[in-house]
């Protein structure tokens, strides 16, 4: 519990009966406004109303400030004015802007953030300085002033809206009734309203009738129902193998359809479902193709299905899946004018070809016979909008969907279906899943914004550490009868508000979202745990997802729901036993000075929380008997007027505590955003029906046939090794390649820092080649010698090409990159595309791994973002980022040479951790794949211990002898820090650091390094000197390291004579 000051109570004590809070926490409450509205809303004359002012709209503007000392309030990473106020920070002191805060850590020390938001921070303090506009400049108004002032002006401002807090009728002090304002009953608001828009200038915009807010709102709740009901329209195909060993999946198929149809009929109110099958055997079986078109008709269906035998097989393990897809490709997708279109693939062996298999026995090694190409027949299916659930029963198939899902961007969508028994589970939840990924789909398309996703902390707050916020409260109070709700009731009867002041500590970063609103943990006052939602807001340019105020009028509309179901709750218990009761909580509206507003409600008890239904009649297989029959009770009991849906939260000994409800409602202007009116209450009552009232359809189930295990125990998957040939790969036609490499090769010995800029298509269509090469070859690159291998280069240009020059550019020298390619220094653009063009160019001889700079929140900060923006624009940056999150982590060099930009990982326990990382992935701040990019050696520690960077491990040499010996390797290769010499040897030779950024930055006085693997697995190093900061003649220059045609030696060495290697310093001519 919190001790409080003796003035916060003070505080709160002088905020009772006072509204004060503007959009986005960007008002702070002054003496005189207190005491001004304070005084009238304790007066006592029935003739002069208590006005509160309120909320604005939107967000403030800002007005930059033109003086330098203001500068320092710029937000470190994107050095913008901080529109939205500043609620984050870490232990660093960095200020940043919310849409800059892209994760649990700074992106500047990667240290856990910190609040800045109590007021008697400085930060806050300096921030009421800047100059903002009125928030009702749209209407006329010309004041600009400090933001601490802003609701100060607010209260003497004449286009500010004010609410009369005992009629709740809104008027401006420009109004010619706001003086004189009587009370009006609420049957005369809404004529009043028109009123005093009548008499308001021409100039100011008027408001619109209840009427005109009504249409409007049934015309978005159509065009939400409509997608819903387009999704609902299904087109299922089921391609299942029909060899001897699919005889119980067969009739599983056959047996679960009926229960399948009757169980998404319950989920989907309005479902219309065409269903197909393609079965399928192999090339030597007659027949090889069965194919049923689609037909509503479930018995035909069924008794198409009932008909396939299970037979032949070929005697190998694949089967013919290329003609299965070419089958389902000719049928008609568009038959019942479906969106949502679901292929449901059921086979236990992969298709013909090594490049999907491992069986020891194919008959058909090369891929198809008839030449058709797997994975265009998958991007045919891609093209036509249909969505892959493969249902894999053995371990043989994981090749093929890994293969497929590495060149499609994880199309396929991989389910379990082993047991026979959970294939009608399995196939459902999966349509169900689908139905739902075409609803987003279609709202995308339709132009409304899909939920944005934001980062979230289960870590518990420490409450010590939290200062608490003064704010008030506005809770709605329950209605005392059922007449209420009645369709001929008033509407004010649920909107009678209570109000008080408490004080309020928050978490600083959310531990739950949904679809509008974000939730973070709160400690009240009296010690009681509570829960409070923002919603949220997204800045478009950016993708960055923070909290931010929607209107007065939709928090309380939640508050308003909340007391509604409670009510209802309370009406539905009086009948019921305990165990079987449902409970909700109750929502306050919360508002305070330098806080964004928020609803504000107790926690959940502790529990598995669930959902059970949404408000457009989706019922959940979780939904339990008497939640159901709540809902329909309170449609019941209100004569159809309120139905209680979207129920969602824990289960307990007296029976359920649900949060955040909807109600549905006859009169659509009423009860917020959730409220989707009678269509969306048809749609409930519909579903309702098929759960409680039809009788349900029993699953049948037989046991499956076991089929002959092809595999050999053993024999291992032969790795993949690069025959280090130069294959030319497919290219686009726009990439001009040869072109490219030429211009980029053009500025070699000309001036450092010379730009080369190429047509922004050209590098765009190198990015999107680039990474279909990449993922083409496995997460763990596993080579031949000889190789060059180089470390990190930091956009220093010149330096790269001199490498080149120095080992030979490819294809004449085979190379392997160690990452951190971009960042630092000027010229990132240039050296990723240079790479990026030889690795397409030659994908057998040219390979790149990781480092921690190809990543989005690291380049975000480092030069790479601000170059891309400053050269051509943001969407190129983050068509790279996509790119980076395509490069391997690791490479093994004839079994024995470890390589990775960083270092190993103590949960690596063996390369199979490595090969099955997924890719395309983001760096997490935890497991192996940080580790690979993060981790540093450390000859003066024992074991694992945190590196100071704050991210990953620091090693010693016996935690490194521990990996190798687990490995089999004898050498680790890494880059990551910057060496006096180029390459740096640790743990008695056993590891070696490379960097290829000679005189890094300018600032160092370091050589570069490249380092020769041969192919008798000799090594040997390559130097690009150093110069001294008077040979550089200017501290931030670059060396300029070997001219071309520098004459380098070094001494070939065994990895097994490391103890006696020396390597000879390239000189210059």
């Amino acid at each position: 519990k919190i001790t409080f000051r003796r003035a916060d109570f003070k505080k709160r004590d002088a905020m009772l009966g006072v509204f004060s809070a503007c959009s986005g926490g960007a008002s702070a409450l002054v003496s005189g406004a207190v005491e001004e509205n304070a005084n009238l809303a304790r007066s006592p004359s029935s003739n002069v109303a208590p006005w509160r002012l309120v909320p604005p709209p939107d967000d403030l503007e800002y007005v930059p400030p033109d003086d330098v000392p203001d500068r320092d309030l710029q937000c470190s990473v994107c050095l913008g004015w901080p529109v939205d106020p500043v609620v984050l920070g870490c232990p660093g002191g960095h200020m940043l802007c919310r849409r800059c805060v892209s994760g649990g850590l700074c992106p500047l020390d990667r240290q856990p953030f910190a609040r800045t938001s109590p007021p008697q921070r400085p930060i806050l303090a300096i921030l009421g300085r800047l100059c903002v506009r009125c928030p009702d400049a749209a209407l006329g108004c010309t004041w600009t002033g400090p933001r601490a002032n802003v609701q100060d002006h607010r209260v003497a401002c004449a286009f500010a809206e004010h609410e009369c807090a005992q009629c709740g009728v809104r008027l401006r002090r420009s109004d010619p009734c706001f003086g004189d304002h009587d009370h009006l009953g609420a049957s005369d608001r809404a004529v009043a309203a028109e009123d005093v828009a009548e008499a308001r200038p021409q100039s100011q915009p008027r408001r619109s009738s209840e009427g005109d807010f009504a249409r409007r709102r049934m015309e978005d709740i159509s065009r939400v129902i409509n997608v819903y009901e387009q999704a609902e329209r299904l087109n299922v195909c089921f391609i299942v193998d029909c060899t001897g060993s699919m005889g119980g999946h067969i009739r599983a198929v056959k047996n679960q359809i009926n229960w399948i149809v009757h169980e998404m009929r319950a989920r989907l109110p309005s479902m219309q479902l065409q269903l197909a099958f393609v079965g399928y055997r192999d090339h030597c079986d007659t027949p090889r193709i069965e194919t049923l078109p689609f037909t509503n008709v479930v018995g035909d269906f069924r008794d198409f299905v009932a008909g396939m035998r299970a037979t032949g097989g070929g005697g190998d393990g694949p089967e013919d899946v290329h003609g299965a897809l070419e089958e389902a490709c000719r049928l008609d997708w568009t038959v019942n004018g479906a969106e949502t279109r679901v292929v449901i693939h059921i086979a236990d062996y992969p298709a013909h070809g090594s490049r999907y298999n491992d069986c020891p026995r194919d008959s058909y090694p090369q891929g198809d016979p008839r030449g058709l190409d797997l994975e265009t027949l998958m991007r045919t299916m891609k093209d036509l909008s249909v969505q892959y659930i493969f249902g894999h029963i053995t371990n043989h198939t994981e090749k093929m969907v890994r293969v497929l899902n590495e060149t499609l961007g994880d199309y396929i969508d991989s389910k379990d279906m082993m047991n026979v028994e959970l294939v009608a589970e399995v196939v459902t939840a999966s349509l169900h899943s689908s139905v739902a990924s075409t609803v987003s789909t279609l709202m995308s398309s339709a132009g409304r914004d899909i939920a944005p996703v934001v980062v979230l902390s289960d870590e518990t707050p420490s409450w010590d550490n939290i200062a608490p916020d003064l704010v008030v409260l506005r809770e709605c109070n329950r209605v005392s009868v059922v007449s209420s709700l009645f369709a001929d009731a008033e509407p004010f009867l649920t909107r009678r508000l209570e109000e008080s002041a408490i004080l309020v500590s928050m978490a600083p970063l959310p531990f739950s979202q949904g679809e509008t609103r974000v939730a973070r943990h709160a400690l009240r006052e009296d010690g009681s745990a509570a829960v409070v939602k923002h919603f949220k807001v997204v800045d478009e340019e950016d993708d960055v997802v923070g909290i931010g105020s929607t209107s007065p009028d939709s928090m309380i509309a939640l508050s308003e729901v909340s007391a509604v179901a409670a009510f209802l709750g309370e009406l539905f218990n009086s009948s019921r036993e305990a165990g079987d009761r449902v409970h909700f909580l109750g929502s306050a509206v919360a508002h305070g000075p330098g806080l964004v507003p928020f609803n504000i409600e107790d926690e959940l008890p502790v529990g598995d929380f669930a959902r059970f239904s949404n408000n457009v009649g989706w019922w959940e297989p979780s939904a339990t008997r008497t939640l159901m029959e709540f809902t329909r009770f309170t449609h019941e009991v209100t004569k159809g007027h309120i139905m209680v849906v979207d129920l969602q939260g824990v289960k307990n000994d007296d029976g359920w505590t649900l949060t955040d409800p909807c109600v549905l409602c006859e009169d659509v202007a009423r009860f917020g955003s959730g409220n989707m009116g009678p269509h969306a209450m048809d749609r409930c009552l519909a579903a309702l029906k098929v759960r409680l009232d039809e009788v349900p359809v029993e699953v049948q189930f037989e046991v499956p046939i076991p089929r002959q295990n092809y595999s050999m125990p053993g024999v291992p998957v032969a790795p993949w090794r690069p025959p280090n040939t130069v294959p030319m790969t497919p290219q686009d036609q726009n990439l001009a390649l040869d072109d490219m490499i030429d211009s980029l090769n053009a500025v070699r010995g000309s001036r450092r820092g010379q730009p080369v800029q190429l047509p922004e298509l050209q590098i765009m269509a190198l990015v999107r080649v680039a990474r279909d090469t990449l993922l083409r070859q496995p997460t763990l690159l596993e080579l031949d010698a000889p190789l060059k291998v180089m470390g990190d280069i930091h956009g220093q240009y010149q330096d790269l090409l001199h490498f080149f020059d120095v080992g030979g550019a490819p294809p004449d020298s085979n190379y392997l990159l160690l990452g951190d390619y971009v960042d630092r220094g000027k010229q990132s653009i240039e050296v990723i595309c240079l790479l990026l063009a030889y690795k397409v160019k030659y994908p057998e001889n040219f390979f790149m791994l990781r480092g921690n700079h190809e990543c989005a929140s690291i380049t975000r900060i480092y030069g790479f973002y601000d170059e891309c923006k400053r050269r051509y624009n943001i969407k190129l940056w983050k068509m790279f980022c996509d790119l980076f999150n395509c490069l391997p982590p690791a490479a093994l060099i004839d079994d024995k040479i470890f390589c990775m930009h960083g270092g190993p990982s103590p949960e690596l326990q063996n390369f199979d951790c490595i090969r099955n990382l997924p890719r395309p992935c983001d760096v997490p701040d935890t497991g192996i794949l940080c580790d690979l990019l993060w981790c540093d050696p450390d000859k003066d520690i024992s074991g694992w211990v945190e590196n100071d960077r704050g991210v990953s491990y620091t090693f010693g040499p016996d935690a490194l002898e521990g990996v190798m010996q687990k490995l089999g390797v004898d050498l680790v290769v890494r880059a990551h820090q910057v060496v006096e010499d180029g390459y740096e040897f640790f743990a008695g030779r056993k590891l070696v650091t490379i960097f290829s950024a000679p005189n890094y930055c300018g600032e160092f006085n370091n050589a570069g390094a490249l380092m020769e693997i041969h192919d008798d697995v000799q090594c040997s190093f390559k130097l690009v000197s150093r110069k001294t900061r008077e040979e550089l003649g200017d501290a931030r220059a670059r060396a300029t390291g070997v001219e071309r045609g520098a004459r380098c030696t070094g001494r070939r060495i065994s990895r097994w004579e490391l103890q006696d290697f020396s390597a000879t310093r390239c000189q210059e001519k």
